[in-house]
């Protein structure tokens, strides 16, 4: 039951980081374009482009730990019994759900200060694209917490071995 919503919570994050990198390509595009065609191209579409970076980034941190492409060091875990791997991965989401608490109220400080703000360009209140550095440690919790209870409970997929350059 807890994984399924689970599931939900990250299919939902794999949409949002979809529609924000189309965002993304869209602006950048018309940028490139623009400039080329226009004598006054639009100024606001670099500014959009950067916060739906942003926003790439905050959903898809917990995608990228859930899947396994978050960086992380294995070299010495790789030649570790079953056993011990299994404390290493809790003990290293452990340290994850715990650097995302600490984040939480940095986080929500650094938001609150982005209310009192307009972007340049698109007039945005920043609070929606401060809103991103909140999510991020959010997103990198309950991935953690997903990983743990999936090791835990044995459902844990094995940690990638290769470096992720091969063709498959």
């Amino acid at each position: 039951m807890i994984l399924t919503s689970l599931d939900r919570f990250h299919r939902v994050l794999r949409l949002l980081v979809g529609l924000c990198f189309s965002v993304l390509l869209v602006a950048v595009v018309l940028q490139v374009i623009s400039r080329l065609l226009l004598p006054n191209p639009p100024i606001w579409t670099e500014e959009l482009s950067r916060f739906a970076l942003l926003f790439c980034a905050a959903f898809g941190i917990g995608l990228a730990l859930r899947s396994g492409d978050l960086v992380g060091v294995d070299l010495l875990t790789m030649l570790l019994p079953k056993r011990a791997k299994i404390v290493v991965e809790v003990a290293s989401c452990l340290v994850m759900v715990g650097f995302g608490l600490m984040l939480l109220s940095p986080s929500w400080s650094f938001v609150d200060i982005g209310s009192l703000q307009t972007s340049p360009a698109l007039l945005w209140n920043m609070f929606w694209v401060h809103l991103s550095v909140l999510i991020a440690p959010v997103a990198l919790i309950v991935a953690a917490v997903e990983r743990m209870l999936r090791v835990l409970a044995g459902l844990a997929p094995e940690v990638r071995q290769d470096n992720g350059l091969e063709a498959h």
